[in-house]
């Protein structure tokens, strides 16, 4: 929870909805102090670690699967939440960095629903390993390789939902769960994100325009692309997809400070004025959205994406790469647009689309509606759980009585 990711955002707006449905239980390694306002503000017990868990990278860690054997220790000596889980009659587990240590302390007969939200970076993949310019690409045969203890401790955790009838996964996309089966060989169903319609609504805040005012970006003509500094997330590939076409570009989110500078560099080289964001509020995260002429996003394989349907609540159009989650969410030229990466001249007449103010007023129309048609919503994620779980309970209560019987 060290980072307000998607994952993290997405978690948090579903959470007073779950809470209407559960009597919950906020157990985590580490947390924000703005996370746990909120979570407070719910009148949630949040259960903390006597020290909040540090999530360290580095080649000794990927050897030695170093970042999971702190996870797990950490766990192992979290004692509230061993209380926690005999106190239960079911535990939700959201996946990330971390979590899926948390399993082995669990009761097999326990009833636990994952959400399972993409493979941990670079353990079964090869983009997280290159450069952020999409270089070095001989580093992942290497890192694979010496990645074997890691990645062999991370398929023990998800071995163990296997032939486990009171554990079951839920993927956030149909894209997610088609790795989850290719990946680990566990079926899992659907429980896709949401947005807030409330927080990102219509109608501009006075302090959207406060935050926007204080970012400099009043006046500027602009697109913006949303995540960390990597290859993965296709930052370095947005500003090339810019050149040449007179629009800025607002990266929310970055990296290091070299990571920042070097990005910079890279799009002053392209002509492309580039802006860094990093930790910003939901409010100037907003109001960055509802000021841009796009949103853009040309992440590899990303397993759902919340920034196209944050855009869409608010009525900027979103052009994404033509790629993993995306097209769960994005109908092409209907409410948005759905583009191959690295075919520039198409991307530059969808920048010169959305100049058309009736294009970008039916694509926010229709951008509320597959909102609506897929129930994003944090409501519809709350119920959909609530199904999931009590389903669960009941089919684990009935095993129970028939082993009893027998």
């Amino acid at each position: 929870m060290t980072v307000n990711g998607g994952a993290a955002r997405d978690l948090l707006r579903n959470l007073e909805e779950i809470n209407e449905r559960f009597e919950i239980k906020f157990a985590c390694l580490n947390i924000l102090p703005e996370q746990e306002k909120t979570i407070k503000k719910l009148g949630i017990e949040i259960l903390l670690p006597d020290e909040q868990w540090v999530s360290k990278g580095g080649l000794w860690n990927e050897i030695f699967a170093g970042q999971e054997r702190s996870a797990s220790t950490s766990w192992l000596n979290h004692y509230s939440v061993h209380e926690a889980i005999k106190w239960a009659d079911a535990i939700h587990l959201t996946g990330g960095n971390g979590s899926m240590e948390f399993p082995q302390f669990v009761n097999p007969s326990t009833p636990m629903h994952l959400h399972y939200l993409e493979a941990k970076p670079g353990i079964h993949d090869n983009i997280s390993h290159y450069s952020p310019k999409g270089k070095k690409k001989w580093r992942a045969s290497i890192m694979h390789l010496i990645q074997f203890y890691q990645r062999r401790r991370i398929e023990k955790s998800f071995s163990l939902f296997k032939n486990n009838n009171s554990w079951i996964i839920s993927a956030n996309s149909k894209f997610s769960a088609e790795n989850l089966f290719k990946i680990y060989g566990i079926k899992g169903d659907v429980l896709y994100p949401s947005v807030d319609l409330t927080e990102f609504s219509r109608e501009e805040t006075l302090g959207e325009i406060y935050e926007l005012e204080k970012n400099g970006l009043k006046e500027k003509n602009f697109v913006v692309t949303v995540g960390r500094i990597s290859h993965f997330k296709g930052i370095y590939e947005a500003v090339d997809h810019l050149k040449s076409n007179n629009l800025d570009l607002v990266l929310i989110g970055g990296g290091t400070p070299e990571e920042n500078s070097n990005l910079n560099k890279y799009a002053r080289k392209h002509n492309v004025n580039l802006t860094i964001l990093s930790g910003i509020s939901s409010e100037s995260m907003r109001a960055v959205i509802r000021q841009a002429k796009a949103v853009i996003g040309l992440a590899h394989g990303e397993a759902f994406g919340l920034t196209p349907i944050e855009a869409m609540a608010i009525g900027t159009p979103p052009i994404f790469v033509n790629e993993g989650g995306y097209r769960e969410t994005i109908v092409s030229n209907e409410n948005g647009m759905l583009l191959e990466r690295g075919d520039y001249e198409s991307w530059k007449l969808a920048f010169k689309l959305i100049n058309d103010p009736s294009i970008r007023e039916k694509w926010a129309n229709e951008g509320l509606i597959q909102i609506e048609k897929m129930g994003l919503t944090p409501e519809n994620h709350a119920q959909r759980l609530f199904n999931i779980i009590n389903q669960l309970i009941l089919e684990t209560k009935r095993s129970d009585v028939g082993i009893e019987e027998e």
